[in-house]
């Protein structure tokens, strides 16, 4: 690096060769700034700045000597003990899309604000490795949600920012249309709105919503989201007509003079006249009606109702899984139980195979039961 720090002449230099003007900038930076003195923040954060505003023109990958000490620096930066040094230097590096990775790593952990909100939100060096290491470790929710603004967002961070359990996070989620959401995850978004009314207009947006989900939120007999659900442009008119259809189903479903009947007599009577399926069970959750479904379930199932309570009350996925299984339903409708009637978690849920399949074998199933005291 003596070049660095060559004496003038009056000869005329030669042409410089590529990365030589470069080379010269970053060692004149940190000169002036060691001249300036390093021990003051304002300096430093100047520093950050400067060597920020090269980063484009340095070889990457710390390919020379330069690019080493550039990054070496920054990396000291991305540590400064004065939080207004690494905001400097957040706020520069974030729009950098070549940024040394170990910068802006250090700097999305960090415990301010200010410092790791920008890099999470709006830096593209910034790889889902990283942010899904981020995710995992149940980070702040303003760090969840700077995530989820991000301009492209791919399935698996998507499914980790929808399975943190943060409902801000999770709606800033579904109105970012940069995010690449997978379909079972957008059916367990479905199925968790019942207790987040403010997510099913936003699900109701999603570009490439499949029929089934929308159908599926008609069942929450909310009218401004079956009204956006009519308008979207690619639902053919059998699609609009079932979503209507459902809609006015649930609604008398609560409206019916045999709604005053209490849950267990009403789940009795649909029994005896084989009505007792998926849409009176759907119908019945739409509402929150759980004493309805549990007594369902005890009818279906041929067991005891204290061991319907049992199940449910002890928040198992498993077992309750293989409750609805017994009772003959399918497991788009356990995924719903689990949620609605079983009170589950949804990092805790236990999700379908392949969309629709139970993911745990009849033996399995039979051996959970069995924990509970019920036989083949």
């Amino acid at each position: 690096m003596d070049y660095l720090f060559a004496e003038s002449s009056d000869t005329a230099p030669p042409p410089a060769p590529p990365g030589r003007n470069v080379a010269r900038q970053v060692g004149d930076v940190l000169v002036e700034s060691r001249l300036a003195g390093m021990g003051d923040a304002d300096v430093r954060s100047n520093l950050a700045r400067k060597l920020c505003r090269l980063l484009p023109d340095l070889p990457p990958g710390g390919a020379d000597t330069v690019s080493t000490v550039a990054v070496r620096a920054l990396e000291q930066l991305a540590r400064d003990h004065i939080v207004r040094v690494r905001e400097a230097l957040a706020t520069a590096i974030k729009d950098i899309a070549c940024a040394p990775p170990s910068v802006v790593a250090t700097l999305a952990r960090d415990v301010e604000r200010s410092v790791a909100e920008p890099v999470l939100r709006c830096c593209a060096a910034l790889g889902d490795e990283d942010l899904l290491d981020i995710v995992a470790a149940a980070p702040a929710g303003w760090a969840l949600s700077a995530i989820a603004r991000r301009h492209s967002i791919g399935a698996a961070l998507s499914d980790a920012i929808a399975g943190s359990g943060h409902a801000e996070a999770t709606g800033i989620l579904l109105d970012n249309t940069g995010a690449v959401i997978a379909e079972p995850t957008l059916e367990s978004l479905v199925e968790r709105s019942a207790d987040h009314p403010d997510w099913r207009e936003k699900l109701a947006r999603r570009p490439a919503l499949p029929r089934r989900l929308a159908l599926r939120l008609a069942d929450f007999v909310d009218l401004a989201v079956v009204e956006t659900l009519r308008r979207r442009p690619d639902f053919d008119d059998s699609t609009v007509a079932e979503i209507a259809a459902t809609t006015r189903r649930r609604i008398d479903w609560a409206e019916a003079p045999e709604s005053a009947e209490s849950p267990e007599r009403r789940a009795v009577r649909l029994h005896r006249l084989g009505k007792l399926d998926e849409t009176a069970l759907g119908d019945a959750m739409s509402w929150n009606e759980t004493g309805f479904v549990r007594a369902a379930l005890t009818l279906r199932a041929r067991v005891a109702p204290e061991v319907v309570d049992l199940i449910l009350d002890a928040h198992d996925p498993q077992a309750v899984t293989a409750l609805v299984w017994r009772a003959g339903l399918s497991m788009r409708c356990a995924m719903q139980i689990q949620t609605r009637a079983a009170g589950i978690h949804p990092r805790a849920m236990l999700n379908a195979r392949q969309g629709s399949g139970f993911p745990l074998s009849p033996a399995e199933m039979a051996r959970h039961l069995e924990r509970y005291g019920i036989g083949p």
